[in-house]
């Protein structure tokens, strides 16, 4: 993840705040997948959220000459598989933690894992702290 590009942090909160708006309507509705619009930021986002498994796939695809971002949620029968998640940060106001404070939160949630940016865009609180690196936190998942 050390070589994906760095976002202003205005723009990536309308970002993750989109995609995780709809992602919790959507896991209300059980629905399976759903469609989102295409661009380079939702697809990062969404990207980030597959790799930490926290969606079971996407797939883009074209309807009527526009392009969407088609995400599959995790389910079992009827039950879903997913996890809960807490925006943080705002575009008014931003919540950074140094490493220090990042090691010392991180011990106290230890069923949760925080989004970070940092110059290298956006990774998880255990990437942070490996790195030694802090940064702003955008929110959280919840086990």
């Amino acid at each position: 993840m050390g070589s994906n590009p760095v976002f202003p942090i205005m723009l990536y909160n309308y970002n993750i705040s989109y995609v995780i708006n709809l992602i919790n309507i959507n896991k209300l509705k059980k629905k399976l997948s759903f469609n989102i619009f295409f661009t380079k930021k939702n697809i990062y986002f969404v990207n980030f959220l597959k790799n930490f498994n926290f969606i079971h796939k996407y797939s883009i695809i074209n309807i009527k000459n526009r392009t969407y971002i088609k995400i599959y949620l995790y389910y079992y029968k009827t039950k879903r598989i997913s996890y809960n998640f807490k925006l943080i940060s705002s575009p008014s106001k931003s919540f950074s933690l140094s490493y220090k404070s990042l090691r010392l939160v991180s011990k106290r949630t230890a069923g949760s894992i925080f989004i970070i940016s940092t110059d290298l865009g956006l990774i998880s609180h255990h990437e942070a702290i490996r790195l030694k690196k802090g940064g702003i936190v955008f929110g959280f998942f919840s086990l």
